[in-house]
């Protein structure tokens, strides 16, 4: 695909990227995304594809399983109401699903997942001083529940490589400022970024953000997304006031190591990154 080809689709899909952000329960519609995107319906699912490398319903049901998942950790929600906002009205469909995605059936995730968080077990996060070699970062915006920042890197991602400034291999770094457990969700803040070149022209809708050279604390942690609050309590509570050091005036970073459109939710690596004095 020509780059001018490239751009001219990511502006157009940027509509529909926004809708489907804001509209995770709504049943995609053909012809309303085709008409968002000024598309014709008779190409617009090839169009999506070529650029997301995925199908709307495969981004669809990615965000909704996520949306399961986390429901399922956090959540004593009935697994038939998780389910139907999932968009299943049989349960035996969503466990098949769920399974698919993750491994595992809901009902044993939920229970597998209430069983663990033992001091012992969570010892057992890698942890590395590093020193990080700064970046900059093209971002997007996103306020509210961490966990449904996902689409938010997807589409990020399509605007930085519409432009010829990251390419679909390129690790995605998130920006997290705010303590989930003392801000309420609705204010919680943070940035989906994509690094690319110093110089890079980002355009309109992608944001410069900075992160600096120095050193980090890295724990590499491997599993779901929504499992990222139990190495974080660790590294806070247990790792840094053993480790007697003191934390820089920086915020929370991650880097994601792999594409969660292709790699089971248990494989995935994300590197939480403490920046340190």
């Amino acid at each position: 695909m020509k780059p001018e080809t490239r751009s001219l689709y990511a502006q157009r899909l940027d509509p529909v990227l926004r809708w489907l952000i804001a509209n995770p329960d709504a049943d995609p519609d053909l012809h309303q995304l085709a008409d968002l995107a000024c598309l014709s319906p008779y190409h617009f699912h090839r169009v999506y594809r070529a650029m997301m490398g995925e199908t709307v319903a495969a981004t669809v049901k990615r965000i909704r399983m996520h949306r399961a998942a986390a429901a399922l950790t956090r959540t004593q929600t009935a697994l038939k109401d998780v389910a139907q906002r999932a968009g299943y009205d049989s349960d035996a469909a969503f466990n098949r699903a769920f399974n698919a995605a993750f491994g595992i059936p809901p009902g044993k995730y939920r229970t597998a997942r209430s069983q663990l968080s033992t001091p012992q077990e969570l010892a057992m996060y890698p942890i590395a001083i590093e020193t990080f070699p700064g970046t900059t970062l093209a971002v997007l915006h996103h306020r509210g529940n961490y966990q449904d920042i996902g689409p938010v890197f997807s589409r990020a991602f399509m605007l930085a490589t519409g432009r010829g400034i990251a390419t679909p291999d390129t690790p995605g770094i998130g920006i997290y400022f705010d303590d989930p457990d003392q801000v309420p969700e609705s204010q919680l803040r943070s940035l989906a970024g994509v690094p690319v070149a110093p110089d890079a022209d980002i355009g309109q809708e992608l944001e410069r953000f900075e992160i600096p050279a120095g050193r980090c604390a890295i724990l590499t942690y491997t599993g779901p997304y929504n499992e990222l609050r139990k190495p974080y309590d660790w590294l806070f509570s247990e790792w840094l006031p053993a480790s007697g050091m003191t934390p820089a005036d920086f915020p929370m970073f991650e880097q994601y190591l792999n594409d969660p459109r292709t790699t089971p939710p248990a494989q995935l690596q994300t590197r939480i990154c403490l920046p340190l004095k």
